[in-house]
């Protein structure tokens, strides 16, 4: 879902959907507010920030929008959380790619070695963020401060909100050995660079142009 919000110089911002980090609820609550939502075919349902910029942005500056005159926004999760959430919510999936039968150690170990016939997400949220070897948005939302987030959308729009919890899996939580959860901190070494600039305030703002860390090889 990419969701385009037209409201006036200084206000306009375009949301994009990182997998994981509420975005059904964002979408349902700013949708009826939304000059445009890209959300067809499914590939453009979560739009990273690489397939914006060379696909969206010029789009939108032909329309009168030019990159500078809206935020490209998106929300953020602990990383490990992130990878947990895909494990449980998976765990509902009654096809080949349901983890009703793996544990959350096995998922992520396969995750991790890029196990392209295990039911594991193809994609990482540092990548989903980055166009042209940089993070590629303005402003940054951890999903944990829905505090922030929720006052910050509806200052943009003007009057309160509310944004229901959607897509909730009762699953159980995982476990992870220490190896294995260490293994993943140094694997998500570009996404705990983010994480950790949205600790004390649950907002990054002007993070577009910054190089991550590197995870190592």
């Amino acid at each position: 879902m990419m969701t385009f919000l037209g409201l006036g110089p200084g206000r306009d911002f375009v949301l994009l959907a990182l997998p994981k980090t509420a975005s059904t609820s964002l979408e349902r609550t700013l949708t009826p507010y939304a000059t445009e939502v890209v959300g067809s075919p499914p590939a453009q349902k979560h739009l990273p920030a690489r397939g914006f910029v060379h696909t969206r942005a010029e789009e939108l500056a032909s329309q009168g929008h030019p990159r500078e005159s809206y935020e490209l926004v998106t929300m953020f999760r602990e990383p490990i959380e992130w990878l947990e959430s895909w494990w449980r919510y998976r765990a509902r999936d009654a096809s080949k790619q349901s983890t009703a039968d793996v544990t959350f150690e096995e998922f992520a170990l396969r995750y991790v070695a890029g196990d392209d016939e295990a039911p594991v997400p193809a994609g990482r949220p540092a990548r989903f963020i980055r166009a042209q070897g940089a993070v590629a948005v303005d402003r940054i939302f951890s999903v944990d401060r829905p505090e922030v987030w929720s006052a910050w959308f509806a200052e943009r729009v003007g009057e309160p909100l509310e944004f229901e919890r959607r897509n909730v899996s009762a699953a159980e939580r995982g476990e992870l050995t220490a190896d294995t959860r260490e293994r993943l901190e140094a694997w998500f070494a570009p996404e705990y660079d983010v994480w950790r600039r949205l600790d004390d305030t649950g907002v990054w703002s002007g993070a577009r142009g910054t190089r991550l860390a590197k995870r190592p090889q």
